[in-house]
């Protein structure tokens, strides 16, 4: 029998410090310690790489497909996120395929008809179809012609390739909050309300920090442009140790 839902990151022992890979962990147990949560790290990323001639930039794909026997959802999320409330717009059985919008106030992206507005942030992908997780697997084939590489790839196919298919498709915050990186450039305007993370008035439930190399080492709140009370509720949920079993995946 499948387990309900699945997180995993892939990241390998160069960047798993600076990214922050361990804010992740801490903040993903802090509101679901009962979700599974799993981190490929250099063992499993040399293995899966050498096998599938893959690499950072398409691979994501790839490792969901590892998970997909056990579980009946399965959410990739990158290393350098925190989380900052429960999942439940992510956990919820109302799609197939799900990912963020990436228009925000420091960086966007476009291809060909694929507008700003529409582009999607690959950094949170979550899907119930293994047959979503094939057609991107595939498009990334020839991925790294794209600006965008993964991202790009997977926008083509969800604009693209995914209307045959007839799967319930789902962008968690294009009309409201944050899972990703929609919150870029805004990071003086987060502030604390009863308890929650919000922004322009919409709760933040994921910060995604992105940036790529110029962002390293990560999550140094203080110094992003975060109000105090906010960086301290990041401090909290990012610091927060949850007992782990240590195991071998595959």
């Amino acid at each position: 029998m499948k387990s309900k839902a699945v997180f995993f990151t892939i990241v390998d022992d160069y960047y798993y410090n600076p990214v922050g890979t361990q804010i992740l962990i801490n903040s993903f147990k802090t509101f679901h310690p009962d979700i599974d949560l799993v981190v490929f790290r250099q063992d499993i990323i040399n293995k899966v790489f050498a096998e599938h001639k893959i690499c950072f930039y398409n691979c994501k794909p790839t490792f969901a497909k590892l998970l997909t026997p056990y579980y009946d959802l399965a959410v990739n999320i990158d290393a350098d996120s925190i989380i900052l409330g429960s999942l439940n717009e992510i956990l919820a059985d109302d799609y197939d395929v799900g990912a963020p919008i990436n228009k925000n106030d420091y960086e966007n992206s476009s291809h060909e008809e694929i507008t700003e507005n529409m582009f999607l942030q690959a950094g949170l992908v979550a899907s119930r179809s293994l047959d979503f997780w094939n057609i991107w697997e595939e498009e990334n084939k020839t991925c790294m012609g794209y600006k965008s590489r993964e991202n790009t790839a997977m926008n083509i196919v969800w604009y693209r390739k995914l209307h045959s298919h007839r799967l319930r498709l789902k962008t968690f915050d294009e009309d409201q909050d944050y899972y990703g990186c929609k919150s870029l450039g805004r990071e003086k305007e987060f502030y604390m309300s009863n308890g929650k993370v919000m922004c322009r008035g919409e709760q933040v439930f994921i910060y995604h920090s992105a940036k790529g190399e110029t962002n390293l080492p990560k999550f140094h709140f203080e110094n992003m442009g975060f109000p105090n009370d906010v960086c301290e509720f990041m401090h909290r949920v990012g610091e927060f140790g949850k007992s782990v079993l240590y195991g071998s995946f595959c």
